[in-house]
């Protein structure tokens, strides 16, 4: 068995490596570090959870309850248990730019893991309750030491971070409306709410800019794609609290898709 101080440096190997195109699509994200949707607390059992939290206590925060903010020590990694949590950086005027949503299952947090020295991003509760877990180094080495299975669920983590960056290369070649139809749809699977079938109700709070920050276009492009939609009776609503017509959108987008790749 590989002892856990080996392991981690495998981790630290990984994490921090990737091809030139992984790192392009880092750079293009503001070198925002997330995995996301990971179904890691499926890699687990309850009692290797169970001795997980007591090494790393899960902790509960409010809405916009801050988690942490640019320029703290980047000391510790976030696990998302319950909720959701957004990161965000101060743009042009001290405007807020929202870079990622994260969500139950989620890795969030520049860390021991990825060399930072201290957080590019402040990150925030969305959701009325949210549970995260923190990992220190000292702690994941004990975790690994007495939950091996933890470890191996780490090493899962990090295929799925790889391909991850390999999507977001991908979509960052789309066009601005596809991309914003993409992280619409994204949005709503992970944290909609079903209204009817095939239809999907989104109440994040996030506005026009917020979405246009996380689609990599600009608030007046996403307006005008907003307002299209409306138009096609795909999407109802404003102010953050949106009704989704998820086939009806998705169909929209694999169109925009093949006649940009065509």
């Amino acid at each position: 068995m590989l002892k856990a101080s080996s392991l981690y440096q495998r981790l630290i190997e990984g994490l921090r490596g990737g091809t030139p195109q992984h790192k392009k699509a880092q750079a293009g994200l503001g070198e925002v570090w997330v995995v996301a949707d990971t179904n890691w607390s499926k890699l687990i059992s309850p009692s290797e959870m169970q001795t997980m939290g007591a090494i790393c206590p899960p902790r509960p925060y409010r809405k916009n309850e801050m988690i942490y903010r640019s320029g703290d020590a980047a000391e510790s990694l976030y696990i998302v248990l319950e909720g959701s949590v957004k990161l965000s950086m101060s743009a042009v005027a001290g405007r807020e730019r929202i870079v990622a949503v994260c969500g139950p299952d989620d890795f969030f947090g520049e860390s021991f893991l990825t060399g930072a020295r201290v957080r590019k991003f402040e990150a925030v509760c969305l959701s009325d309750r949210t549970v995260v877990c923190l990992i220190s180094k000292s702690q994941f080495l004990e975790v690994s030491q007495q939950v091996p299975a933890v470890a191996v669920s780490f090493a899962s983590v990090l295929a799925e971070r790889v391909q991850s960056l390999e999507q977001q290369l991908e979509l960052m070649t789309l066009p601005a409306q596809a991309r914003l139809g993409r992280c619409l749809i994204l949005l709503a699977q992970r944290f909609g709410t079903p209204v009817s079938p095939g239809v999907m109700s989104l109440n994040l709070g996030l506005k026009h800019e917020d979405l246009a920050s996380l689609a990599a276009t600009t608030r007046v492009s996403a307006t005008q794609a907003m307002s299209q939609w409306r138009m096609l009776e795909l999407v109802e609503g404003t102010r953050g609290e949106y009704t989704i017509n998820m086939a009806g959108l998705e169909r929209l987008v694999e169109g925009l898709v093949l006649e940009h790749l065509s």
